[in-house]
């Protein structure tokens, strides 16, 4: 099955429950998202007796060679320029999790990670994330759209993200902006234009996509991930639907950029940290290789979703869906 796929989605499902995820206190990002691929691609193997190894299974033994499970199989799309084959980690809890409290108890965040500004592509993560979770609303989305151009560029300090914060939070400046001197100021100005001319446009395209869905009532509030004041200032202005969550991440940046700090505040926009890594695609692929010893060229796409409990701020569950691209990939006979 995997030898006759070019692509496959992973649903890694509950990755709390997730005993070797546990253990290892204090990974980053990157690691969780690869180590949560490695385990989903071994259960599932051993669910349907597939060994794999280097994103092939041996088609010459007559045990390996067809699925012997149909539950852990969604669909397999043939479609005449690729073959995708849909995963899903066995024994998962995610259905229960979900039950155990009344919907309106709970509020579900999505971040989507994207490199492409692709509608079909976004639609096809957002459809995923509906499907795992079984539910027909989700409160927030936040797009993280970062275009290959802006990673190669520019190389980040993996060590660092390990000091930094390990999920979204509320920051303020406090006193940071009187110490910035006029250079910084504009310094920060014109670091934010060429930015916002690389993914503005992208950005747009992939946005309207997320207002169809506020449209339709199936998603409440969308966000974006990693943009400047200014670019924030002209996306608010052009979209219909404003954004009502800005991430940024300070392992990159030092001091909350002033302008950014400013139209947050003035236009009630929710301003949080983060510590994911703007080429997290990239190098969860690679991992993804040397950990999982899967053959991946890249990942597509990849959603993390997060489930709390309203009246508790507890976090029920979360769990990543991603597509990649297969490396070893080779056309059925």
């Amino acid at each position: 099955m995997l030898k006759s796929a070019s692509k496959v989605t992973i649903n890694t499902g509950n990755v709390l429950n997730l005993i070797d995820i546990k253990k290892k206190a204090g990974q980053n990002v990157t690691e969780e998202l690869s180590e949560s691929i490695k385990l989903t691609l071994s259960e599932w193997g051993n669910q349907n007796e597939i060994p794999i190894q280097n994103g092939i299974n041996d088609d010459s033994n007559p045990r390996t060679s067809q699925i012997h499970s149909d539950y852990m199989v969604v669909s397999t799309s043939t479609a005449p320029t690729e073959a995708v084959l849909n995963i899903t980690r066995p024994h998962d809890d995610v259905q229960n999790k979900m039950a155990e409290e009344e919907r309106k108890n709970l509020k579900i965040g999505v971040k989507i990670f994207i490199n492409e500004d692709s509608t079909s592509a976004l639609t096809e993560c957002l459809e995923k994330v509906f499907t795992a979770l079984r539910t027909e609303f989700i409160e927030n989305v936040i797009l993280a759209y970062n275009p290959d151009v802006l990673y190669k560029e520019e190389t980040l300090d993996d060590s660092n993200l390990k000091n930094t914060f390990t999920k979204a939070s509320p920051i303020s400046l406090g006193s940071n902006v009187g110490r910035l001197s006029s250079t910084e100021m504009e310094a920060d100005s014109e670091a934010d234009a060429r930015k916002c001319e690389a993914i503005l446009p992208g950005i747009k395209v992939l946005w309207a996509v997320l207002e169809d869905y506020v449209k339709e009532g199936r998603v409440h509030q969308l966000g974006v991930a990693d943009v400047g004041g200014g670019c924030l200032r002209k996306l608010h202005a052009w979209a219909r639907v404003k954004p009502a969550i800005a991430q940024i991440n300070l392992a990159s940046c030092c001091v909350v950029p002033p302008s950014l700090h400013a139209f947050c505040r003035a236009n009630d926009v929710q301003l949080l940290t983060h510590a994911d890594p703007p080429d997290l695609l990239s190098l969860a692929a690679l991992k993804t290789i040397t950990d999982a010893g899967v053959g991946c060229n890249n990942l597509d796409w990849c959603a993390r979703y997060q489930v709390h409990i309203k009246c508790r701020g507890v976090l029920a569950l979360k769990g990543y869906v991603c597509k990649a691209t297969l490396g070893n990939a080779i056309e059925a006979k």
